[in-house]
């Protein structure tokens, strides 16, 4: 079996994991948005690509790791250190996958003090290219291997971060997703592009 059709399954299970946790009744619905009432704080991050189920989890059904809602709901620009460990753990675990090591120690300990904030970096002045989006990491991958980045960053509505990620993390940031080897899970784009004007949605038939 290929790494790729590894990635695949790996991630049919986590959506399969997710419809699983969907099938709750409906005491445990009202029990769980009884939690949040009246709460104040972060409920869920969104800026790294898969931070805690794919970075930060260490257990076998991530959905299930209670680690996750403790760092969802820290300030994402002032995370705790107590996270790093998983980080620096699993990034292990990823570099290793191909065989060999693409992470130099420099690369990781740049990386794992970047991971104690989670956002997207953006550069206006360089270009997007919404037609062929390859700018996400970007900006991350040119910092850690000391070349100039050339696009905007951030992550395009249409760009496939999960592969792009899968690939980073495996393969080091000296390679990327544009490469012939490059890793993936083997779903290329989502089933209905959104558009290229604000609000970026997918057009409905």
């Amino acid at each position: 079996m290929s790494f790729k059709h590894i990635l695949a399954v790996g991630a049919f299970a986590l959506v399969a994991s997710a419809y699983a946790c969907g099938q709750a009744t409906a005491e445990d619905s009202e029990e769980a948005g009884g939690a949040f009432v009246g709460f104040k704080g972060s409920v869920d991050q969104a800026g790294i690509v898969e931070v805690t189920t794919i970075m930060l989890t260490t257990a076998s059904n991530p959905l299930l790791d209670s680690s996750l809602d403790n760092f969802n709901q820290e300030d994402p620009f002032a995370l705790p250190g107590e996270f790093r460990t998983a980080f620096a753990s699993n990034l292990d675990k990823f570099d290793a996958i191909d065989g060999k090591t693409d992470w130099t120690p420099a690369q990781k300990a740049t990386w794992l003090k970047r991971l104690a904030s989670n956002y997207q970096v953006l550069d206006t002045s360089k270009p997007c290219d919404y037609a062929n989006q390859h700018s996400y990491l970007e900006i991350e991958r040119s910092l850690l291997t000391g070349r100039p980045h050339a696009t905007c960053g951030g992550r395009p509505p249409n760009e496939d971060t999960l592969d792009v990620t899968f690939d980073f993390l495996a393969r080091g940031p000296a390679a990327t997703p544009t490469d012939a080897d490059a890793l993936g899970d083997g779903i290329p784009q989502a089933a209905k592009l959104s558009t290229d004007t604000f609000p970026y949605l997918a057009e409905i038939d």
